[in-house]
């Protein structure tokens, strides 16, 4: 299908990161806090940032991290040069406003701090699926632009990038189309394409020895905040 490594998310953060240990650091765009409670078993003292309250009360019932705000990708409300590490999980795409986004990571991030962003890629197995939903091509396509103007600019210097693959873990088109819609409750799927949906699904989905997967890309860059 892929010369792509796949690796899972912890590999993929050790592989681009190193050690976490002891590193403050701040998860942009949390959602219900998977990458913060991630970052925080990897040792990190991470706080997750979300402007969606639900979520924020989500991830703080599952804690497992430093603590949980609510508030936007382009105002956190951290202080500034206070994080060694700041992350976008797969959020930089969904922020309204990119190139804000990317200097508010800079005020909080100290001089020689990292930024790392996770972003997914529109040619994978599981965009035919995804794109009857919401097609984001587009705005992966802005991300990646977004950044490339940060380092013409000076904000960053590029430390690195990986391209590797994910396995989202689904059973039925049913569980992808709620996944789907929980992530961005503005996503719906008309009837008409429902069938489609259904087809593109079986086609993308793949089995291994735990159970059934949709194949995805993804991109990891790390930066210097310059």
């Amino acid at each position: 299908m892929s010369e792509r490594e796949f690796l899972t998310e912890e590999q993929s953060l050790t592989r681009c990161l190193g050690d976490l240990s002891g590193l403050k650091a701040a998860d942009i765009g949390c959602g219900s806090g998977r990458f913060t409670r991630l970052l925080a078993r990897m040792g990190a003292e991470a706080v997750g940032v979300e402007p969606n309250p639900k979520a924020v009360a989500k991830a703080e019932a599952e804690g497992g991290a430093l603590r949980y705000i609510v508030a936007t990708a382009e105002a956190t409300g951290l202080e500034g040069h206070s994080m060694d590490l700041t992350l976008f999980s797969f959020s930089l795409h969904h922020c309204p406003d990119m190139p804000a986004a990317l200097r508010e990571a800079c005020r909080i991030t100290r001089p020689g701090g990292r930024i790392a962003v996770i972003e997914p890629q529109a040619d994978d197995p599981m965009f035919p699926v995804l794109k009857l939903v919401d097609d984001e091509g587009p705005v992966y396509t802005e991300a990646i632009a977004t950044m490339a103007d940060a380092v013409l600019s000076g904000l960053l210097r590029r430390q690195g990038t990986l391209d590797f693959a994910d396995k989202y873990r689904v059973d039925t088109p049913e569980e992808t189309l709620a996944r789907l819609i929980t992530v961005d409750n503005g996503r719906s799927l008309p009837d008409a394409d429902r069938p489609a949906f259904d087809a593109a699904f079986a086609a993308a989905r793949v089995e291994d020895e735990i159970g059934g997967y949709l194949p995805c890309w993804v991109r990891m860059d790390v930066f210097e905040r310059a």
